[in-house]
């Protein structure tokens, strides 16, 4: 986790007025829905409203515009911050918000004054434009009546901090007041800008003055290799291995947002690629519920069939404008009556019966092949959502997006005409007993690595009934034990849609033993001999 409170807040505005005070702003972009850049040369300062971890920071990596079109808000920042210097940075108290006091000398030849603000506050962060006068020009999220019951956030209206319960400023407490509050344990409740993890580490007004009185102190921690806390207080976690100590916020930011794969560009891609497919899903699982609804309908076609025979059976005595006729149904031992078009014959009436029947009978076999289509479909975006959420780089996703629009799921981007790169298809890679297993991490690098890699008597693994990777192991590699085997199967578990810890079977066969159905979608194979493992799916590899 990235630890944020209103102290440490303090500490990293300190860090970025020194980057960017009294810079100017060159370009703005909105690269997402929820977030914002300011590039102040070749400085871009990022604000990022994500609710996984709402913060804004100089960030040191490109990130891609994934936003198509200019919204409002983009289009009024563009309008009133390009060409501003930024003059001064507040934080409200200690409040999680800054204030971006931005000048600039306007058509007129007169001083411009606007702020940003920059609320961090979970699933309500928000930026906020306003004028010199601090009346709203702009919010990048809107909010209803409803929502803004405590305080208005409309376009004129003057901005006013979020209510927040009144507490005591840290750096203006007396010590005797402090000491009461420490005997209490009130301190989260009563002193402004502290959160859980700092009050852990003030046991005294020393500390607290100490705390409140150091240089920025950036720090990751790592359990198992694993990013567990980034700081820039002196505050650590109750368990780690090992810690990493940066110069400044920026430089830790940044390594930790890759560390974690927390970038801008990875989340709206990650999501833009899920909300794609799962409205693929929601459209093709319609569609599966008409086909099943006139397969319901068409199975009857023999019903009709047999209507015709035993009207046939009675045509003789059937007369032009005859509107029903009684006859004996010799299938069912019984006397039904039969309805007529009177404005046609009786052997027209018997045809267009006998069509009906046939019709009935086509569409049935035209609807059970869409309805496997469709099925097959649901099952191939399924592992691409599998694939989507197993995905660690922003690199995986693009795989992912390319096969989708190679797939024609999404339309492909106008891009320069060039002649194309003809690069061998990746793949993943893991290293078991200093052997190395292939695995797809997507459904194009699946059948790459299943129909084009993998050899005859190359070992291929595969959860059951399930969407998942393809494992290859190579024929002088594949160790026939169980320890070997079950280890391979516990990956295969691992990157599939099975939940953690959930018992499921995993097969595998040579290649030689695998087929690919013509038409089946990328990452669809069949095979018929086979050997099986059950297996727990780790929630961690």
């Amino acid at each position: 986790m990235f630890y944020l409170d209103g102290v440490s807040l303090s500490k990293i505005k300190i860090e970025i007025e020194e980057n960017l005070l009294n810079k100017k702003v060159g370009k703005i972009f909105q690269n997402s829905s929820l977030s914002l850049t300011l590039h102040f040369g070749k400085k871009p300062l990022f604000f990022s409203c994500n609710p996984s971890m709402p913060l804004c920071y100089i960030n040191e990596d490109k990130e891609e515009n994934l936003l198509e079109e200019s919204s409002h808000f983009l289009l009024m920042v563009r309008k009133y911050i390009v060409n501003s210097a930024l003059v001064k940075i507040d934080q409200l108290g200690l409040d999680r918000i800054l204030r971006f006091s931005f000048s600039k000398i306007n058509e007129l030849g007169q001083v411009q004054n606007n702020f940003i603000y920059f609320e961090i506050m979970g699933k309500y962060s928000n930026i906020i434009l306003t004028d010199g006068s601090n009346k709203i020009i702009s919010v990048l999220k809107k909010k209803s009546i409803e929502d803004n019951s405590l305080r208005t956030l409309f376009n004129g209206e003057e901005y006013t901090q979020p209510v927040v319960t009144k507490k005591l400023n840290p750096f203006e407490i007396k010590k005797d007041d402090f000491d009461t509050i420490l005997i209490n344990d009130g301190i989260i409740d009563s002193l402004e800008g502290i959160g859980k993890l700092l009050k852990n580490e003030i046991n005294s007004f020393e500390d607290l003055q100490e705390i409140l009185s150091e240089k920025i102190s950036p720090k990751i921690y790592f359990k198992d290799k694993t990013p567990i806390l980034a700081t820039v207080l002196r505050i650590k976690p109750k368990e780690y291995d090992s810690l990493s100590e940066f110069n400044s916020f920026g430089e830790m930011i940044n390594t930790y947002i890759k560390l974690k794969s927390l970038s801008n560009t990875f989340n709206l891609l990650k999501i833009q690629l899920t909300g794609t497919v799962e409205k693929e899903i929601k459209k093709s699982e319609k569609i599966i519920k008409n086909i099943k609804k006139d397969i319901e309908i068409m199975k009857d076609y023999n019903k009709f069939k047999e209507l015709g025979d035993v009207l046939a059976s009675v045509l003789y005595n059937i007369k032009r404008g005859d509107k029903i006729v009684n006859a004996y149904d010799f299938y069912n031992n019984c006397y039904i009556d039969i309805s007529l078009d009177p404005l046609l014959s009786p052997q027209s009436n018997l045809e267009k019966i006998y069509k009906k029947s046939s019709k009935m009978k086509r569409g049935l076999e035209i609807s059970k092949k869409r309805l496997e289509e469709f099925e097959n479909k649901i099952f191939y975006l399924d592992s691409v959502l599998s694939f989507i959420e197993k995905s660690k780089t922003t690199d995986e996703l693009k795989n992912i997006e390319n096969e989708l629009i190679e797939e024609k799921y999404i339309k492909r981007k106008n891009t320069k005409k060039g002649k194309k790169k003809i690069v061998e298809l990746p793949y993943g890679t893991i290293e078991i007993n200093g052997k190395t297993i292939y695995f797809g991490r997507n459904n194009k690098e699946n059948d790459y690595l299943t129909f084009k890699f993998a050899r005859k008597e190359d070992i291929w693994f595969h959860i059951k009934d399930l969407p998942g990777s393809h494992f290859i192991v190579k024929k002088d590699d594949f160790e026939d034990s169980p320890e070997f085997i079950e280890k391979i199967a516990t990956l295969s578990a691992y990157y599939s849609k099975a939940h953690a810890k959930e018992k499921v079977t995993v097969d595998y066969t040579q290649k030689k033993n695998l087929n690919k159905p013509k038409g089946a979608p990328l990452g669809f194979v069949t095979y018929n001999i086979f050997n099986s493992i059950i297996v727990i799916t780790p929630e961690e590899i």
